[in-house]
């Protein structure tokens, strides 16, 4: 809820230098928050997917400083692209060292037998200080020839690469056909001229203006009528970005992957790709094997529904509500159900295989 106070103040943030009055931007609600439509995160993927239909490499670059929120928007894009394509793609997430070594990453694509993909390579500024002129110059023969897989399968890739300094990045590996800029610094405002053009000076200023905004307010404003603010809270669900189609240079507005769709398979392969640790197979196989396979699917049933997330049966669902209802102004309570069921509180000890890696003296 905006206060009168933070409403005043958005207002003399943003106002216009006369009083000209604007068309007002038509405001949508995505997932329950509201938004101004022209802000679409979602239109802004459409571009991407319709430009991909067209040819086989299709670049992105994120660019912002450090916690703007690049590895978020990273996975959004990756997980609606697939979501909304009409061809398949799998998605893949790595890091420096998966790029320096590019050809054996490739040959990982072509074991997973997948069709096309969208490559989300996070963190990679400043990627001579790792590589020699020679790494690079094979990463950059690597991306040339990126949609033949080894073995021959001709496939289509989305690559994005995520760094934060538009220079600090080879001037080859940085040429995109879109950019998200996440923020804009000081020493950043000319750089990102050269790329979108001088004529979006102002709109570039008003986004730093609105990224400062954003951080130390924890909201940003804009007006959309006469004497209107628009205000959105900071990761509430939305960062600002500004993205840029090698055409125009706009306003967005992104969520995280999780607010539009909690549970996603497809996203969830593609993240593992990137852990240096235990597999999900690894994982899930022990933990099977230790406590057997229905009691460790029951256990991480729980944990998904400790989390705020539901994955049990439609019956258990509509019990749990009918317990919540029934329970409100009434004596009954959870003890009294429990003692009915004579439900015991189970005291127990992780007791894990010597050969587990998890595996580690009793706790007192």
């Amino acid at each position: 809820m905006i206060t009168t106070r933070e409403r005043q103040a958005a207002i003399q943030l943003v106002k216009p230098k006369n009083d000209s009055l604007r068309a007002r931007p038509v405001v949508i609600k995505w997932k329950g928050r509201h938004m101004v439509r022209n802000h679409s995160f979602l239109a802004t993927v459409r571009e991407i997917i319709t430009w991909s239909l067209d040819s086989d490499v299709t670049k992105v670059g994120i660019v912002g400083k450090p916690d703007s929120g690049k590895s978020t928007l990273a996975e959004g894009i990756g997980h609606f692209i697939h979501k909304y394509s009409k061809i398949p793609f799998a998605v893949r997430i790595f890091k420096k060292q998966h790029l320096l070594n590019f050809k054996e990453t490739l040959n990982t694509l072509h074991q997973s037998g997948a069709a096309n993909y969208v490559l989300v390579f996070d963190d990679v500024s400043f990627l001579g200080a790792d590589a020699n002129k020679k790494q690079v110059d094979m990463i950059k023969q690597a991306e040339t020839t990126i949609r033949h897989l080894p073995g021959g399968q001709d496939v289509k890739i989305i690559l994005i690469y995520n760094y934060h300094y538009t220079l600090g990045l080879d001037k080859y590996l940085r040429q995109a056909d879109f950019y998200y800029f996440t923020s804009v610094g000081s020493e950043e405002r000319d750089n990102v001229m050269s790329i979108v053009g001088k004529g979006a000076v102002e709109r570039i200023e008003e986004f730093r203006r609105i990224f400062v905004s954003a951080k130390s307010r924890k909201y940003w404003s804009m007006i959309i009528g006469p004497k209107e603010p628009f205000v959105y809270r900071y990761r509430n669900p939305f960062i600002p970005v500004l993205f840029w189609n090698n055409e125009s240079v706009r306003f967005i507005v992104t969520p995280t992957r999780q607010f539009a769709d909690p549970i996603c398979g497809i996203c969830d392969s593609g993240i593992k790709s990137s852990n240096d640790g235990d597999t999900l197979e690894q994982i899930i196989k022990r933990g099977e094997t230790n406590f057997g396979v229905q009691s460790f699917k029951a256990a991480i049933k729980l944990k998904l529904f400790i989390n705020g997330l539901t994955v049990y049966g439609k019956h258990v669902v509509r019990s749990l509500r009918y317990i919540d209802k029934a329970l409100v102004g009434s004596d009954v309570t959870l003890e009294n159900m429990a003692n009915y069921y004579k439900f015991d509180i189970t005291k127990t000890k992780m007791r894990l295989k010597p050969d587990d890696p998890l595996y580690g003296p009793p706790s007192n």
